[in-house]
């Protein structure tokens, strides 16, 4: 067993040394980051090199199941060697609830006026928060928007709906195979929460109780699938394999004339070399006030990191103040509301002024560490249900009792 320990602290110190060799004798002086790689995450990463002048950052970058696995390794074993952290919202609550988070509150309440944080959407700080305590700062908050086709609508008379029977009804209307279908779905992997969440939390009860009892079951919750279900009827074939490219494809290629969209693929649509219609597709918030899926990304200070806490903080915040977002604005969603809805990137990021009106209406998934699994369990349920394989209360009742079973090994329900 003694070996056994020895041997694992080996290799994580290994694994967490790999990305700093290049320090030199200012290692002991020097943060480090592990991050997700992506062009936003590029550019604030540079950002953090300099934030603090006598505290440089130095970080490794990588696909985000690498960069999760390469922190977990290090967290778990109460490894200084790890400072700052990308983080979504999902992993966030799994390392807040294993405690090897550090809190941010009493660092945000010294700091707020210093760095403006007031100006950061609401929205996306809850998609930092975990049980009452803020743990990250919002690099960006990736929102689904109800995208639509405004030529069409306009030549229909069509408004966009504001209840799901309107959608479902812009659908039809809208519908005419092969040329053109009413409405694009996507319901592959970790899509069909995403594409559910807003009618779950509009017509449903929601995912869960704060008890973490499902309430996906509910009346309600089978009325909510049932509702999503009559969309099938209008929508482009193959919804099933359809991931967020496809969907995407559908919108800009001239196949679909509405559906839920990332702002990530927002401006795609007017990239003439992407899109079939650009221009012609306008933004807003999802039927029945939205509550639709936001996903925020964000940086976190390592519990266990030896450095100055305050320090970190005022590099994170340094990194992404407002000129910085300013930069960054045509990378990722910025969650400043100065940028957001700023005159002169309003007039060149069209869709901005809907993805404020969807952060402010949106609602983060689901703060339950354990939700990526539960949401596997529960979307191949629904999907089921929405295909026609199993009646739909029979489909959410399994999927309720499997996510019951999961949970209460978890040690939930005491």
């Amino acid at each position: 067993m003694k070996n056994s320990v020895i041997g694992r602290r080996a290799v994580i110190g290994a694994a967490l040394a790999t990305p700093f060799l290049g320090c030199g004798t200012r290692a002991a002086e020097t943060a480090s980051l592990i991050s997700h790689r992506y062009p936003a995450l590029e550019y604030y990463a540079d950002k953090l090199k300099t934030a603090v002048p006598d505290m440089p950052v130095d970080g490794r970058l990588m696909q985000a199941t690498e960069a999760i696995q390469l922190q977990r390794l290090g967290l778990s074993a109460s490894s200084a060697q790890v400072d700052l952290l990308w983080a979504n919202s999902l992993s966030m609550a799994s390392f807040a609830k294993s405690g090897w988070l550090e809190p941010l509150d009493d660092l945000w309440a010294k700091h707020k006026d210093e760095f403006n944080l007031g100006d950061i959407n609401s929205g996306s700080l809850a998609g930092c928060s975990f049980g009452g305590h803020l743990y990250g700062m919002p690099i960006t908050t990736n929102t689904l928007l109800y995208a639509y086709r405004a030529d069409l609508f306009e030549d229909k008379k069509l408004k966009p709906a504001t209840t799901w029977e309107g959608y479902i009804e812009n659908s039809k209307t809208l519908n005419a195979p092969p040329r053109r279908y009413g409405v694009t779905l996507a319901l592959k992997g970790e899509m069909i929460p995403n594409e559910l969440h807003a009618v779950l939390n509009t017509v449903g009860d929601g995912w869960f109780d704060k008890d973490w009892r499902p309430t996906f079951n509910s009346v309600r919750g089978i009325e909510a699938i049932e509702t999503y279900k009559k969309l099938t009827a209008y929508c482009v074939p193959g919804y099933t394999s359809a991931h967020n490219d496809e969907h995407t494809v559908n919108m800009g290629q001239d196949i679909a004339a509405q559906g839920q969209q990332w702002a990530t693929r927002c401006a795609s649509m007017d990239n003439p070399d992407k899109s079939h219609v650009v221009g012609k597709i306008a933004w807003t918030v999802m039927p029945a006030g939205g509550k639709q899926a936001m996903i925020s990304d964000m940086y976190a200070i390592s519990r266990f990191s030896a450095k100055n806490k305050e320090k970190l903080f005022i590099a994170i915040a340094t990194a992404l103040n407002e000129a910085n977002q300013r930069g960054a604005a045509a990378l990722a969603t910025p969650p400043r509301s100065a940028v957001l809805n700023d005159p002169e990137l309003v007039k060149k990021y069209r869709w901005y002024p809907a993805v404020a009106q969807c952060l402010s209406a949106g609602l983060a998934m689901p703060q339950l560490p354990e939700f990526s699994e539960a949401s596997e369990v529960i979307g191949k349920r629904m999907a089921q249900a929405i295909v026609g394989q199993m009646p739909t209360k029979e489909a959410l009742d399994t999927a309720a009792t499997e996510v019951v079973a999961m949970l209460t090994q978890r040690g939930y329900y005491k």
